[in-house]
């Protein structure tokens, strides 16, 4: 098949109900919820609808609720910037994926996800003639691990580059368990806390030396690229070569951090896409465009509406 999206991203597409409060709740407590809101999220979600809207061809495989309520705005977000969505899977026996999120005025935020149909896509779910019109893999935040390694294998047999965001639901599963999908990918971009979470490193052992000295384990098991997110400081790239921390894109106003992580993903996807190799200094303007994609994100409500359209691009 030839090549027709410049990348499928594979994983949950749930709905995130957003209730903006005051403060969060201490224990045994109560708060007001003064703005409740339905939106369309879930990590690998959110980055396909910011590739699509930045103009890349883009595809989504994930599980959803076939016929439910939820299920169906999930499609037609997509639907409103040209997101695939003939390679979704439905569940009969599962609804569609939702994730309560709490969102103070600070823009700090908790989050309970109840994945539903999204944590049920299988390894048979990925299809390998599908998967082969890509040129990009992009895997985020699936508990279910076989997908992911299925995908992994195919991008690797096929030459297609598989970037990781993997998230929490993967990174607390322990290296020992993640190394095999780990040794499978060419990209992987990890935030700061599930770098520490990961190493098990405390907020003050998180400093320059021991992390180049981790990210030596990376590269050990094959991975090319690593991006370590460091929200206000911005992100580190670093390859088996060189090093450099790339300072963030100056906003205004920290409105909401929800999706950040999906947007800086989406971000480096289109620099990726519009130069596939992985010299340095390609990389860096990849990052650096992830950078500003993320913080147009943080601006606004919701980890989608902050999306820029791409000729803004032009101006970092």
């Amino acid at each position: 098949m030839s090549q027709i999206f410049d990348v499928i991203c594979i994983g949950a597409a749930l709905v995130d109900i957003v209730a903006q409060v005051e403060r969060h709740p201490e224990d045994d407590d109560e708060v007001f919820v003064a703005k409740l809101e339905l939106l369309s999220g879930g990590a690998a979600a959110n980055t396909a609808y910011a590739c699509a809207k930045l103009e890349l061809k883009t595809a989504f495989i994930g599980k959803i609720g076939r016929n439910d309520t939820f299920g169906t705005k999930i499609i037609n977000d997509f639907n409103e910037v040209n997101v695939n969505t003939d390679f979704l899977r439905y569940s009969d026996d599962n609804t569609t994926g939702s994730a309560y999120v709490a969102l103070n005025r600070e823009g700090d935020r908790r989050i309970y996800a109840h994945s539903g149909a999204a944590n049920y896509l299988s390894k048979e779910d990925i299809n390998e003639y599908e998967l082969s019109s890509a040129k990009i893999l992009f895997l985020s935040s699936l508990k279910n691990l076989e997908p992911f390694l299925r995908a992994a294998e195919i991008g690797k047999r096929k030459n297609i580059p598989v970037v990781l965001n993997p998230g929490m639901l993967i990174i607390e599963q322990g290296f020992t368990k993640i190394r095999e999908l780990l040794e499978k990918i060419n990209i992987l971009i990890i935030s700061q806390r599930e770098f520490q979470v990961l190493f098990s490193l405390t907020e003050k052992e998180f400093n320059h030396n021991i992390t180049m000295e981790k990210t030596e384990k990376f590269f050990s098991m094959g991975i090319d690229v690593l991006v370590i997110t460091l929200g206000k400081m911005g992100a580190l790239l670093a390859t088996p070569s060189f090093s450099e921390l790339i300072p963030p894109f100056k906003i205004d106003k920290v409105v909401d951090t929800t999706g950040a992580g999906d947007a800086f993903s989406a971000g480096f996807i289109y620099g990726l896409c519009h130069n596939s190799s992985f010299e340095f200094e390609n990389l860096r303007r990849s990052v650096k465009i992830g950078n500003f994609i993320a913080g147009k994100c943080i601006e606004n409500l919701g980890a989608r509406n902050g999306i820029p359209e791409v000729g803004d691009i032009k101006l970092i």
